[in-house]
């Protein structure tokens, strides 16, 4: 299988302080990949160059090559708001625009150069199906989505990602903000997501990873120790630091 994502030897400084060091991988389409690892290990710092937001800091630079579909992500060709459409990301705080729940699914619609409104609509209806979201909302399309829980705003913006129409999603410890009674409806969402969408997946909570992923990376202090199927990195490791993190003694 060719990967739809293609990292080769990446290192990531902002300012003189270095953050990545040598990372390669390799991600393959149509699975969860989770990135794992102690708090400023350098998790959210790979996310972000996948999808160059991290461009938006003047101190940030990079060496190595990130290869999407082939193709190198930093050519001048691709502008960063191509990008962002290909390559959708859900925050760990659902932002949500002060529109209406339809709005806010709308605009993505819109941004794609969709202009007629039936088809909107459509797009609307349909991606606030796959997230879930549907049944809770269809007959309030035009209130403030402030009023949903917190839960029902993290599916809006999945909702929101969805209707970029993108080929990768990279959630950002998207459960951070959940209760206990909400995290499982994304967790569950994500892997029905799979099925459509390459997603690529940042959590603090290892036993969140252990269920959700398909492949696991551990990152610990800018380095990739190792990454591989999720059942091996949690039961097999083949560093002594891995295991002392999915272990809990690390971290």
């Amino acid at each position: 299988m060719t990967p739809i994502i293609q990292v080769n030897d990446l290192n990531v400084w902002f300012g003189k302080r270095r953050i990545l060091r040598n990372l390669s991988f390799d991600i393959q389409p149509r699975q969860v990949t989770a990135f794992i690892g102690p708090s400023n290990c350098g998790k959210t710092t790979v996310i972000r160059c996948l999808n160059r937001l991290n461009d938006l800091q003047v101190d940030y630079r990079h060496t190595g090559e990130i290869l999407i579909n082939g193709e190198e992500l930093y050519a001048r060709k691709n502008k960063t708001t191509e990008i962002a459409r290909k390559i959708s990301m859900v925050f760990e705080k659902p932002i949500l625009f002060k529109k209406s729940i339809y709005e806010n699914v709308a605009y993505s619609a819109r941004i794609r150069g969709i202009k007629h409104v039936t088809q909107i609509s459509n797009i609307v209806d349909e991606c606030l199906m796959k997230a879930h979201l549907w049944n809770e909302v269809k007959d309030h399309l035009h209130t403030d989505p402030s009023l949903l829980s917190i839960g029902q705003q993290q599916q809006l913006c999945i909702a929101r990602a969805l209707a970029c129409e993108p080929e990768i999603l990279i959630f950002d410890e998207p459960c951070s903000q959940l209760d206990a009674t909400e995290t499982p409806k994304i967790e569950t969402l994500i892997q029905t997501l799979k099925q459509q969408f390459t997603i690529i997946f940042v959590t603090n909570k290892r036993r969140q990873a252990a269920r959700v992923s398909d492949v696991a990376g551990f990152l610990y202090n800018g380095e990739l120790v190792e990454i591989g199927k999720t059942e091996q990195i949690f039961t097999t490791p083949t560093d002594n630091r891995t295991e002392n993190y999915v272990t809990g003694r690390l971290g």
